[in-house]
């Protein structure tokens, strides 16, 4: 399987709108549900954080696969890359990681088949399935099995017989899919339409009815492509998308993970910052991810990959690191809880033409302010939040995350106890452990350096 990168001409021509034109034929039930659809979700035994690189086919070319599954431990990675043979699965277990294991099953374009030939191949996917998950079913560090990348709605058909397949003769392991992301050409772009349907919102939701996945995951490289946000029209394209996933995440009952870069795709990308790492996973996890995946680890012909050419560790590969122990930190502390509301301060103005965003939400950070320092009039620019709001599973505590959407500088925020809540506590992000906010705390407010987060739990 080959990774799919969007040229800057395709971006050009990509769809930006949110909603389905009105004269778009209606291709999926409006109304359907998790229960009408018989959809199994699938929760990861750990917060899985992983590089996207395909092992089995350059796993010994940068270094050897064992070195490298050993460093992606090391970069706190919970799961290895994608693994094809007994070798790689014996490094992941010598290095505490889970695996997902590469399928190599053919699906196809469904467009120019027989139904004659479509059944043929629908029963040797199964039969497929059903040869390669025999080793590995019964593996606990075996979390699922690759099955594609980036599929158009041509690939559906193929797919539900996967996704049922790993079902039936691997309970309880993922079928692993990643989708496209939204600017991804839709039907009318003057190109052949990577997603085959009108709009992405089409495209996810007939992906879940059609395919009856157990999760999502899908990438985007936006917040590089933006440089930053710097590009505002490509910048929202990283929050459409988020907002977009995370609702048909949440109405179908399916965990969403997410796959940003962190190399330079791009040609012209400068190259990867600690506050970029941290902007694109601390915006996913505030949305409610609960999975997280980098593009790439190696660096296949780009450039800036955490290991180079030379199988060195670079800096990048330390920002990540960082980031991931975060991520595995608050990951897991909020494996306890479920995603209600996320929102956002606008990145652009109301008369940009651009879609609009979730404003912020306002039920657990109460009247929540923000600052550059205690002297705010030497800058143009007011600071960007965006707060991801949680209530516990099993209890009656409530959390909140919030992001600084400032690449250059640290915000300091304020704000008031949700109703009926009388203790706040921070997250560490290193650790998990939590201490709680005095009250000189709360009213001197808490610093969010650029592009991180702080996690807060409110007991009452």
């Amino acid at each position: 399987m080959t990774k799919t990168i969007l040229t800057l001409a395709l971006l050009c021509a990509a769809n930006l709108a949110l909603a389905q034109p009105a004269d778009a034929p209606k291709t999926y039930d409006e109304n359907a549900t998790a229960e009408s659809l018989g959809l199994e979700r699938y929760d990861a035994p750990i917060y899985p954080i992983f590089p996207w690189d395909h092992l089995g086919s350059w796993g010994d070319k940068y270094q050897p696969l064992e070195e490298g599954i050993k460093t992606m431990a090391e970069n706190k990675c919970t799961v290895s890359a994608f693994v094809n043979d007994d070798r790689g699965i014996q490094a992941a277990k010598a290095n505490g990681l889970k695996y997902i294991y590469e399928m190599g099953v053919e699906t196809f374009d469904d467009r120019k088949l027989t139904e004659e030939e479509i059944q043929e191949k629908l029963a040797k996917i199964d039969a497929h399935i059903k040869d390669r998950v025999e080793s590995t079913k019964d593996d606990p560090d075996a979390i699922g099995y690759c099955i594609q990348d980036e599929p158009g709605v041509y690939y559906f058909r193929a797919l539900a017989a996967a996704v049922a397949a790993v079902k039936k003769y691997a309970p309880g392991k993922l079928a692993y899919i990643n989708l496209f992301p939204g600017y991804a050409s839709t039907i009318g772009a003057d190109v052949d339409s990577q997603l085959g349907t009108y709009s992405y919102r089409e495209y996810l939701e007939r992906y879940v009815q059609e395919v009856k996945p157990q999760f999502l995951s899908y990438d985007n490289y936006m917040v590089e492509y933006s440089e930053d946000t710097r590009d505002i029209s490509r910048g929202s394209i990283f929050f459409t998308d988020l907002f977009e996933v995370r609702d048909v995440a949440l109405k179908y009952n399916l965990p969403f993970w997410f796959i940003g870069s962190s190399l330079c795709i791009l040609g012209e990308s400068s190259p990867p910052t600690p506050a970029r790492c941290a902007y694109q996973m601390y915006c996913a996890l505030a949305a409610g991810a609960e999975g997280l995946t980098w593009f790439l680890y190696y660096p296949l012909g780009w450039k800036e990959s955490p290991i180079d050419e030379n199988g060195k560790k670079t800096l990048t590969w330390q920002y990540t690191r960082d980031v991931n122990e975060q991520m595995f930190a608050l990951g897991t502390y909020l494996r306890d809880y479920r995603s209600t509301e996320c929102g956002m301060d606008a990145i652009y103005g109301d008369d940009s033409g651009l879609p609009k965003l979730p404003e912020l939400p306002n039920n657990v950070l109460k009247n929540v302010s923000a600052r550059f320092s205690n002297n705010t009039t030497n800058y143009e620019t007011e600071p960007k939040l965006m707060i991801g709001e949680f209530a516990q599973k099993e209890g009656e505590n409530v959390a909140a995350l919030a992001v600084n959407l400032n690449f250059a500088t640290s915000v300091k925020i304020n704000f008031e106890l949700p109703d009926g809540y009388k203790t706040c506590k921070v997250v560490n992000p290193i650790d998990g452990s939590e201490s709680v906010a005095s009250e000189e705390d709360l009213a001197g407010g808490f610093w969010i350096i650029p592009g991180h987060g702080k996690l807060f739990v409110f007991e009452k």
